[in-house]
């Protein structure tokens, strides 16, 4: 009796996590964001050359940053975002701060609903010095 009991529960576990994981991914979907980014920039305290990047979507709220031969270089936590107007086009938006640049959204087509970045404590440093700072908007190259 207590091994049949303890079989059913190992089941019932086992499928909780494949239901779980399953809705993860459907939360995210498989959309990969390619982008040509023409300036260094930030994520947090790491700095990344000018180049071509991709963004996976991993579980909700974080993504993977890849580099043009598909190593991953971090993980991107977000928290969403939301605009009144759908948008037309994915795009990454970054915060400039006297030539420094620190990735603060990303956007995909079609969704109202995007990924904020919370201000690492290097960017709000820098924000401090070079006030005021402004968006730059990237469209992404490819959308998958």
């Amino acid at each position: 009796m207590k091994r049949q009991s303890h079989i059913l529960s190992g089941m019932v576990l086992g499928m909780s996590l494949a239901l779980a994981v399953g809705l993860a991914q459907a939360q995210t979907g498989s959309d990969v964001v390619n982008v040509k980014v023409p300036f260094a920039f930030n994520i947090g305290a790491q700095t990344f050359p000018a180049g071509e990047y991709s963004l996976k979507p991993l579980l909700p709220h974080t993504m993977l940053l890849r580099n043009e031969a598909g190593q991953t270089l971090t993980n991107i936590n977000a928290n969403s975002v939301e605009s009144r107007e759908v948008q037309k086009a994915a795009k990454l938006v970054f915060n400039e701060y006297g030539g420094r640049y620190f990735l603060a959204q990303i956007w995909r087509a079609d969704d109202n609903i995007g990924e904020e970045l919370i201000k690492s404590r290097a960017e709000i440093e820098v924000a401090r010095k070079h006030v005021p700072g402004q968006q730059i908007a990237l469209r992404v190259l490819a959308h998958r």
